[in-house]
């Protein structure tokens, strides 16, 4: 009876334990189905491997709004660290710089900062004419450029409120010390929320990849204001761990993110 009782605990704490593995297994490998389709060009990467990259100081799209380029520069210092960490050199942009000031006095501004529309045109020569610059000139094998983007989320339905954007989820921040909304608060309604759109060139003017990570949600609720609303929040940016999680999204696969979600097609 003795040996019986002990096989049985054995048992059941391997069963525990077996449970409490796959349990674990499953939480760093959830669905995800907001992820980005990204693109990677595996053929030249393979063909051309990449060692030396610059941060461009410009978006590859329109100009982000001005709220979110004052933050451009904080974020790019995670995208350095990240890429370093997985073993990429990071080359000053001085020459990148100077080759696009030389390019729009000859080519003209691709962007309008009042209007944040681009002119395809003159971006195509602009680009054409910088990435020539960088080929001819350096040993910089590719360009990165790194845009703070906005989407428009939603809240979930049920009192597990949640926006899911781009890999990630957040809740909902509320301004002050009150906890509680409103019966009547319009959870339909949309909010901005903030993404990076990195993309990728190689010197010689071919994509190697693409990809965006959520980061943050620009409004919190001020439950003081009728039924409550959302209001613009101050230092969006000031959760280190969400601008990681989104920096690494974003840069999956060309920098590898160990805990990568699965999307439901995998």
């Amino acid at each position: 009876m003795k040996i019986t009782s002990i096989t049985e605990q054995a048992f059941r704490f391997f069963l525990f334990m077996l449970c409490g593995i796959f349990l674990s297994a499953c939480q760093n490998t959830q669905l995800n189905d907001t992820l980005y389709p990204f693109s990677l060009n595996n053929e030249k990467i393979a063909s051309s491997p990449i060692n030396k990259v610059a941060v461009a100081h410009v978006n590859f799209g329109a100009p982000s709004k001005k709220y979110l380029r004052d933050e451009q520069g904080k974020i790019d210092n995670y995208v350095k660290k990240q890429l370093i960490d997985s073993g990429y050199t990071i080359a000053s942009n001085a020459l990148f710089q100077q080759a696009w000031r030389k390019a729009i006095r000859q080519y003209g501004q691709p962007y309008d900062n009042y209007t944040s529309q681009i002119n395809q045109r003159s971006f195509m020569r602009v680009m054409f004419y910088v990435l020539q610059e960088i080929k001819n000139n350096s040993d910089i094998d590719a360009i990165v450029f790194t845009d703070l983007i906005e989407r428009q989320v939603s809240f979930s339905n049920g009192s597990n409120r949640t926006a899911r954007w781009d890999g990630v989820s957040r809740k909902p921040k509320i301004k002050g010390a009150g906890t509680g909304v409103s019966q009547g608060f319009d959870w339909m309604q949309t909010v901005p929320a903030v993404s990076i759109l990195v993309t990728i060139y190689h010197a010689d003017g071919q994509r190697l990849f693409q990809s965006a990570g959520g980061i943050e949600i620009t409004r919190m609720i001020d439950p003081h204001r009728g039924n409550g609303r959302f209001v613009r929040r101050e230092n969006i940016f000031n959760s280190p761990s969400h601008i990681r999680k989104g920096v690494a999204l974003a840069l999956h696969p060309f920098a590898v993110m160990d805990d990568y979600p699965k999307s439901p097609e995998q």
